[in-house]
């Protein structure tokens, strides 16, 4: 019995060192400086494993700790990170070494989840280049510009929704109400259906649509913390994945309805399900190998609608914020806009919004300040050398599989790049001093090949929301105004500690 139990503990030792030790020392063989404060298993995750701080902070605290290297070493679980400091490693590693760090790190196993497995952001090499060149024609700025009508129509519910309430100042929970205006567009733009999520405010694209992003659900913690410690084919078993059955259903559901719609009818419409529709059609004359099958045109269309839903709205709750606690911003950014309405013969149109260059700099500000992913990723896909620049480094042999993390949020809050960061201050990116802005040390949609394809969508749907209320209304903080405002603790993105309420004042 004694000889049993002495195996069965020096088996368990064992284990213990390999999966739980071991992992933690990686870098230090490596010889590079590991900047936690990792525990066994956990990594430098345990803390936002109890809920203690969120990804963004925890990353933001070590960068601080580590204010004199190019790059350092984490752990996420028994997983090494490198984590990538220096602009100039950044371009290297995003642009010139492109075809060596391709990929993002899976968030949801294939096994787990074959619906996520198939959006442009989970495609992996040459399944996601022939992706993006599908995807690619519909982002185009003509394309995009030919879905100005369409996010006008929400743009002006919502002014509407605001205008009827005939109350001189409105209250107004900002994250919600913008939140409603990007689930529309992206209902009409990307599902084709048109749903009114201010008037009608339990809709079931609404409801599903925050079941589906809910930043506090534990069963999406979960799912995505299993992601780092859990094989595909268990993760299957255990049933977490990113997108659950119902919702799948639900939103596929729609989809179908809305392409049958338009092949029965004959009539189109200029959003992404044409542009996905067609692409289709291209393969199938073409006798293409690839064929684009009705779920990769669901999975585009789900990736679009988290891309575009939550994080919109998030930029929109911290810029409405932001000018109402800088007034001299609002009053100049209200006279730019304006300004540029009325000789356009009192019409926002696409043309005019674009002209709008005050409202370019104030919304490049708050992606500064307030990035919504906290940064970025890639997995290096073949092995890559980082050569030794600065003193004391040695060259480091990058091995496949290793992930890699650009910390956004901690070089936009960088006084080294941008002084004073704190400080909410347009003027960073007025036409001179924007030249003096150190090259990829800001980031709010990544870089390279793999940048986000749906930025200008983005903007656009952001700055025409931001002129129809800035134009209206002016926003002024209220008693339920938290100033300053801090960040979310529990989580991986960038979310405001509390709701953003704001006083809607309108303007006669």
């Amino acid at each position: 019995m004694i000889p049993i139990i002495m195996w069965l503990a020096i088996a368990a030792s064992l284990s213990f060192y390999y999966f739980c030790v071991r992992p933690m020392k990686y870098w230090r063989r490596k010889g590079v400086h590991e900047a936690g404060n990792p525990s066994w298993f956990f990594g430098d995750s345990l803390r936002n494993i109890l809920g203690l701080e969120c990804f963004t902070t925890t990353m933001n605290n070590v960068y601080k700790k580590a204010s004199d290297l190019r790059y350092f070493g984490m752990y996420m679980f028994v997983n090494p990170l490198l984590v990538v400091k220096d602009p100039d490693l950044m371009k290297e590693i995003t642009v010139k070494a492109f075809d060596n760090f391709t990929d993002h790190r899976d968030v949801m196993p294939v096994e787990a989840d074959p619906l996520w497995g198939k959006n442009l952001l989970q495609l992996k090499g040459e399944d996601w280049r022939y992706m993006r060149s599908l995807m690619s024609p519909s982002f185009t700025s003509g394309k995009i510009k030919t879905m100005f009508g369409l996010m006008s129509e929400c743009a002006e519910n919502l002014i509407n929704y605001l205008k009827n309430k005939n109350e001189p100042s409105i209250e107004l929970d900002v994250l919600d109400a913008t939140t409603r205006y990007t689930n529309d567009v992206i209902a009409k733009i990307a599902f084709g259906v048109s749903v009114d999520s201010l008037n009608n405010p339990d809709n079931e694209f609404f409801r599903t649509a925050r079941r589906a992003t809910d930043a506090t659900s534990i069963r999406l913690a979960l799912s995505a913390f299993a992601s780092f410690i859990l094989p595909g084919y268990l993760m299957k078993v255990l049933g977490l994945k990113f997108f659950q059955d119902d919702v799948r259903n639900y939103f596929s559901n729609v989809l179908q309805d809305s392409i049958r719609m338009r092949k029965k009818s004959g009539t189109y419409s200029s959003d992404l399900i044409d542009s996905l529709l067609e692409a289709q059609s291209t393969a199938k004359k073409e006798n293409s190998l690839r064929k684009l099958e009705d779920d990769d045109i669901l999975a585009q269309a789900m990736i679009f609608f988290l891309g575009g839903f939550d994080t919109v709205s998030k930029l929109l709750g911290f810029l409405c914020y932001e000018l109402a606690i800088n007034k001299e911003v609002q009053d100049r950014l209200r006279e730019d806009i304006l300004d540029v309405i009325r000789k356009n013969d009192g019409k926002i149109t696409y043309d005019a919004t674009m002209r709008m260059e005050y409202l370019d700099m104030v919304i490049s500000e708050s992606l500064r300040k307030w990035p919504i992913m906290g940064g970025m990723d890639r997995i290096c896909t073949k092995s890559y050398k980082i050569e030794p620049v600065a003193p004391g480094e040695q060259p480091v042999i990058i091995e496949k599989g290793t992930q890699i993390w650009f910390p956004a949020w901690s070089i936009h809050h960088d006084a080294k790049y941008f002084p004073n960061p704190e400080k909410f201050d347009p003027e960073r990116f007025n036409e001179e001093r924007k030249a003096e802005i150190y090259p990829y040390s800001y980031s709010p949609f990544g870089f390279g090949p793999r940048s986000c394809i749906g930025q200008r969508f983005s903007l656009l749907k952001c700055k025409l929301i931001i002129v129809h209320i800035i134009s209206n209304f002016e926003l002024e903080p209220c008693q339920k105004t938290k100033i300053p405002l801090g960040l979310f603790e529990k989580g991986f993105l960038v979310n405001p500690e509390v709701d953003i309420i704001l006083n809607l004042k309108k303007i006669a």
